[in-house]
């Protein structure tokens, strides 16, 4: 009779045991769908949001030199195109920035070696965005540039802004 209790209560435990390891494993399955589902959410999220920063690097910026037609039309009356413009200004720019004591066209005095130019980014058929530094210090001027009937360009400083790393 004690063998057939203690039969009886093995048989019983191992029922109970098999019946927690199946609802446990149920659970599991169930919960590592809502994790499948959660992430695909995400995911979806994460495209969407990747989309729309994407659109917003990729929307055009309205000031550029190429985009305007009428700096286009300007320049093919006197003969150029906009690329041949941008290449004649910026490097009379650059060449400025081998006069003693840094460009001329910026109205600062640098430390060392003088400001000199380092980008230019044009806005239409008169300005140019351009960013100067002297290793120190840097700053943006905006430069106005004008095709003389003798197809020379003449520069000039419009406005400038000067920004120190040590302030």
């Amino acid at each position: 009779m004690r063998r057939s209790l203690f039969l009886y209560l093995f048989i019983f435990a191992s029922l109970i045991s098999l019946i927690i390891y199946v609802n446990a494993r149920n659970y599991q399955e169930v919960l590592e769908k809502d994790v499948i589902s959660l992430r695909k959410q995400i995911l979806k999220k994460d495209a969407i949001l990747d989309s729309i920063a994407d659109s917003q690097m990729a929307a055009p910026i309205n000031f550029t030199l190429e985009q305007n037609q009428e700096a286009s039309n300007y320049f093919e009356k006197l003969g150029f195109t906009t690329d041949q413009v941008k290449q004649k200004v910026t490097d009379q720019l650059l060449d400025l920035n081998l006069e003693n004591g840094g460009n001329p066209l910026v109205p600062f005095i640098g430390q060392g070696r003088g400001f000199q130019v380092n980008e230019t980014h044009f806005i239409n058929h008169k300005w140019v965005l351009v960013n100067f530094s002297d290793n120190y210090q840097w700053g943006e001027l905006l430069v106005t540039y004008t095709i003389k009937e003798d197809k020379s360009i003449s520069l000039e400083t419009t406005a400038s802004v000067l920004n120190d790393k040590y302030r």
